[in-house]
Formats: C-alpha cells, structure tokens, sequence
C-alpha cells in the first residue's frame, strides 16, 4: 500500500488520484472502440466523458461528505481535498449516468442504446478505481483472520487505524469481482434482448456484490442505516436494494417497451 507513488518535482503523485484517472482513460477506450464497432462516432464518447467525469466526481464527493457531515462541519474546506480520498462509489454512479443519459438525448442518441454501449467501462472504472482504493488504504476492511488478510502500511489510513493488523482486502475483492462483471457484460451484449439492457444489469450485479462485501467492510457509526440485534444494514446496502428495485422496474418497462416498438414495426 503506498498511498504516495512518487515525487514529481516535490510534488507527491498519490495513487489514489492516478488509478481514478487511469480508470476514466481505459474505460474511454473501451468505449471509443465500442463506438466504432456498433456505427456510432467515437468522438461522442470524448465529449461525454468530459461530462460524465465532472459530474461523477462531484456527485461521488458530496454523496461522501453528507454521510460523513459531522466530520466536515468542522473542516469545510476538507471537502476539497479529494486527492486523499472519500468519494462514495454509488453517489458518482447515479451522477454520472443521469449525465450521461441527458447527454445521449440532447445528442439525439438513443440513450439506452448509448448507456450500453458505455456499460462495460463503469464496470473496468470500478475495477481500476478499487486498485485506487486499494493502494490508499481507505475503504478497507474488518479484521480478517483468514491466511489472505493483510496489514496495511502505517502510512495509510487502514495502517494508522488498525496498525499491525491483518484486515480484508475488501478493495481488491470488489476489483476482482467487476473485473468479472466486466466480462459478463461483453458476453451478454451480443444477446441483449433490449436496448439498456446492459446497463441495468450491471447496476444490479454491482449492487448485489457491494450488499455481500459490505459486512466484511470497516465503517463509522455515521454510515449505519439501520440496527437491530446482531443484525447492521449500512446506507451503501439500503441504497443497494433500491437500485436493485429500480433496476428490475426499467427492466420491466424497456423490456415491454421493445415487444411493442417491434409489434408496431413488423411487416
């Protein structure tokens, strides 16, 4: 864990910030190849990313500081410093592709068709960006007994918390699992059955996966939704449950809408 690359002439390269922009690079070309393959023209996806990117970012940063308000009342300016960390992965996600839905309509894209082709770089985004995490030590986990636990660097934040300890990777066991979902994706998309088909679909495995990891994953008291007993539900699982619902809903709805827009274009 190195949450400092290297110096850059005195300035520190954080890696946290550079796996977030490596993250938005390769899922740019990913979709800039996607682009040409399916006909549409691969400079849309620069111009999207230009405002999916800013969007994101803000959206993922003040998602972070309102479950943490407590902390930041006192350090306002705290909230800028987004190169030590603390963006809320769901809080991006939904920014970023109301932006990008707005977008692929303003253009006068189908945006379901446009939110899939894009699909698979949210999930090789998260795949990076927890290597981000990962290497910065935040969003790290409980006290792991297991052989593959892993004591932190004391000059991460995982290290200066639990110093000594072994704790689950939990960053590297979200990597790994939207690598997978990654490839789930591009073997679904040559059977979709439905424009926005992909885009749900990853919604809902990345939620299912986050609501599985969440247990094994250090939090403060502020990010408990809901207690009862033995039982701790956080707000990432809460917020998961709904996206699921959501997700099934506008399945339901494009699913339909398809059967119709192909009954009324029938010979």
């Amino acid at each position: 864990m190195r949450p400092i690359l290297f110096q850059l002439g005195g300035f520190p390269i954080r890696s946290y910030g550079l796996l977030i922009a490596v993250a938005f690079m390769v899922g740019i070309w990913i979709a800039r190849r996607r682009a040409v393959r399916t006909g549409y023209d691969p400079d849309i996806i620069i111009d999207l990313s230009v405002i999916v990117i800013l969007v994101s970012i803000i959206g993922a940063r003040l998602a972070y500081v309102f479950v943490r308000w407590d902390y930041y009342q006192h350090d306002i300016l705290g909230i800028l410093r987004i190169w030590e960390g603390g963006l809320a992965q769901y809080g991006g996600m939904v920014a970023g592709a109301l932006a990008g839905l707005w977008f692929f309509r303003r253009r006068g894209i189908d945006m379901w068709a446009g939110a899939d082709l894009v699909a698979p770089s949210l999930a090789m985004g998260v795949t990076i960006g927890r290597i981000g995490c990962f290497l910065n030590g935040c969003c790290y986990g409980k006290v792991c007994e297991h052989p593959w636990g892993l004591v932190y660097s004391e000059s991460s934040i995982a290290g200066m918390r639990f110093p000594g300890m072994h704790l689950h990777p939990t960053q590297l066991y979200e990597s790994l699992l939207a690598l997978v979902v990654f490839f789930v994706l591009l073997a679904v998309d040559r059977r979709k059955p439905f424009e926005g088909f992909l885009l749900w679909l990853f919604v809902i495995l990345l939620s299912v996966y986050r609501f599985l990891i969440d247990p094994l994953r250090h939090y403060d008291t502020e990010s408990i939704a809901f207690r009862s007993g033995a039982l701790a539900l956080t707000n990432n699982q809460v917020f998961g449950v709904a996206l699921v619902l959501l997700s099934v809903g506008f399945m339901v709805y494009l699913s339909r809408r398809a059967a119709v827009q192909g009954d009324v274009t029938a010979p």
